[in-house]
């Protein structure tokens, strides 16, 4: 089994949240319902489209060859393919920007604030760490102030030390069929959801082993993740 290097930042924001320990013992939390673990980019937020609009501002062009950002833009006016740091001084603004480009994805406000009913949500989103309060105000603007954790690597780490930390069912609901894979691959147990705003993208992920529903519409996952997580 592959081993993946924790974020020493996403490390310290799971002790601040009081992950820390054995699940046993007095000083660390621990969750008493069942948990989901949720990406925030075209789960929570839009993305792709805002990002579009960045690359454009900045004279490139996002060509969805394949489910992926570097090696689909290109310079609009020459074609020449876009380098990584290109790639992600555009990401960069984006969330710089986050606050007024990337807007709520259709239903995530009161299907996930009506699973908070029975089920504990954290969000865990791959981001720089430096715009971590930018998006946690964004999202608590509308509504979802849930506990957000930021991340630069794998998220195996992270959601192993969530998951450690749950006598009760825990889902993981992504964007991204890599992210879903590795925890499939490294964390048995963890009920994996795959979600994608962007119905584009979504199809390019194609089939993705070991998922329990592939979608882009909340009311649909809702009714899966409750269904999964609280039955039983």
């Amino acid at each position: 089994m592959k081993t993946y290097q924790p974020d020493s930042e996403t490390v310290e924001q799971l002790h601040g949240l009081g992950y820390v320990g054995a699940i046993d013992e007095d000083a660390a939390h621990s969750h008493d319902k069942p948990l989901l673990i949720c990406d925030v980019d075209e789960v929570v937020l839009h993305l792709v489209d805002p990002f579009v609009q960045v690359l454009e501002e900045r004279g490139y062009v996002l060509k969805d060859h394949s489910f992926r950002l570097t090696g689909n833009v290109f310079d609009a006016r020459s074609g020449r393919e876009a380098t990584q740091e290109e790639v992600w001084a555009g990401l960069t603004q984006l969330f710089e920007e986050q606050a007024k480009r990337q807007a709520i994805v259709d239903g995530v406000v009161d299907n996930l604030v009506a699973l908070a009913d029975r089920i504990d949500v954290v969000f865990l989103t791959n981001m720089p760490h430096e715009f971590r309060d930018i998006r946690r105000q964004h999202l608590a603007s509308h509504g979802l102030d849930f506990p957000l954790i930021t991340n630069t690597r794998s998220k195996v780490p992270a959601i192993q030390t969530l998951f450690d930390h749950c006598a009760h069912p825990v889902g993981f609901i992504d964007d991204t069929p890599k992210n879903l894979e590795q925890v499939r691959d490294s964390v048995e147990g963890v009920h994996l959801f795959h979600f994608m705003a962007n119905e584009r993208f979504r199809e390019l992920a194609g089939d993705i082993e070991g998922v329990d529903f592939s979608t882009g519409d909340w009311a649909h996952a809702h009714t899966h993740i409750r269904d999964t997580l609280t039955t039983g």
